[in-house]
């Protein structure tokens, strides 16, 4: 058994995390356009100036940095003369660093690493809003210096298998203006109104450097949220969300399996994957069934007693909220 690592002990993890923060990069304090359509809180810290509270950072960001610098050096062997490598723009006065942009056939190429289940979700549903959001202001930066987009590539990596998938598209200007849309939106909102847009026990917010400020307040052993309750303590109104909000769940299960009834009459497999139906909408149909083996535990259970045994069992916390009918409440 392997000995558990001491304090002074760093594991690789570790490592990774400081070699990317001590990048010129991730000391950045302004507001870059990767940020642009994510949380409006953070780009709120940014264009406010609030000194981070936590490193930030994450493994699955260093494997994309590392993944980045690797095609930048070979690009800065092999680019030709009017191509750019890891050129900084600025659009809009948000601070940018495109991937490359290759002068013939005047592409610009963003490389972007993922999971290989959001890639799948990718291929069908296309890039991010803040991915197209950068694109698109990296394009314009350009455009406005006189240099030419015909196209914006966007080229997906998936860390966990490899595959690579591209993304091809046009520059668009609704895309920019929908961007500084969101943009002066951030700057006229008070910074302590602005939402937060994550979960705060989610990664992105696990890994944002100002994670302790914007949470900060929740009250104690309670939920990060909590602080929303701080911040607005209307015990009605909080309730009167969570009411409307599973009513709202309810309607969309119920409009969920009205609609795959109905489309089951088109199904043409009865085990697998069936091919791409194309029923005029604009993405396809694709039925997958699979028949996954689930321990019984009936039997199980029913097992151990008949040997005089309990089966071995462990233990966790659930916190439930339901709705109750008031003492004095009519009927």
């Amino acid at each position: 058994m392997a000995a558990p690592l001491t304090e002074q002990e760093r594991t690789t993890a570790d490592l990774l995390l400081e070699w990317d923060r001590t990048r010129p990069r991730s000391r950045q304090r302004e507001l870059g356009w990767s940020e642009v359509g994510g949380c409006r809180r953070r780009a709120g810290y940014r264009l406010a100036g609030v000194e981070p509270s936590n490193p930030g950072g994450s493994v699955q960001a260093v494997l994309g940095t590392a993944i980045h610098e690797a095609v930048q050096q070979r690009l800065n062997e092999t680019a030709a003369p009017d191509d750019l490598v890891e050129y900084e723009v600025v659009f809009a006065g948000i601070i940018g660093h495109l991937d490359r942009y290759e002068a013939e056939p005047e592409d610009l190429i963003d490389v972007k690493t993922t999971s290989s289940r959001w890639l799948e979700h990718i291929k069908i549903w296309g890039p991010d809003r803040s991915h197209l959001w950068q694109v698109n202001g990296y394009a314009a930066a350009l455009i406005a210096k006189g240099i030419r987009v015909r196209r914006i590539v966007i080229d997906y990596i998936a860390r966990d298998t490899g595959e690579v998938y591209r993304w091809v598209g046009k520059p668009t200007v609704e895309a920019v203006r929908d961007a500084l849309d969101w943009l002066r939106e951030v700057r006229d909102a008070d910074l302590d109104m602005l939402h937060r847009d994550y979960e705060p026990d989610g990664p992105f917010c696990g890994h944002c450097p100002f994670l302790d400020i914007c949470w900060n307040g929740y009250v104690p052993d309670r939920d990060r949220r909590s602080v929303l309750f701080v911040e607005d303590p209307d015990g009605e109104k909080w309730a009167r969300q969570l009411a409307d909000a599973r009513a709202a769940i309810k309607a969309a299960k119920a409009l969920e399996e009205e609609a795959k009834g109905a489309l089951d009459a088109l199904r043409p497999n009865v085990s697998g994957k069936s091919d791409i139906l194309d029923v005029g909408y604009e993405r396809g149909l694709q039925w997958t069934i699979t028949n996954p083996e689930r321990l019984d535990g009936d039997q199980v259970r029913a097992d151990y007693r008949k040997a005089g045994a309990k089966p071995p069992v462990t233990t966790s916390t659930s916190i439930k909220l339901g709705f109750a009918k008031l003492p004095d409440a009519e009927p």
